[in-house]
């Protein structure tokens, strides 16, 4: 009866064990993606392309147009 209950008590210390490992292994993965994700949108938001502006004249040539000044 004592060795049924330490192995019973053995396999809930390696099933939680197992558990634990595998729930700690998908946070850190989660937390990778999510650092990267941040990472994505912050590049994104200091290095926009700049945007060109044109004019079309009627007969269908392209003006260029100055840029507008950021103040």
């Amino acid at each position: 009866m004592l060795g049924s209950r330490q192995e019973i008590a053995w396999l809930e210390s390696n099933f939680y064990r197992d558990a634990f490992r595998k729930i700690l292994r998908w946070l850190i993965i989660s937390l990778v993606i999510i650092f990267l994700l941040i990472a994505a949108i912050v590049y994104s938001i200091f290095f926009q392309p700049t945007v060109y502006y044109y004019a079309n004249t009627i007969d269908g040539k392209i003006l260029d147009m100055p840029q507008p000044r950021i103040s």
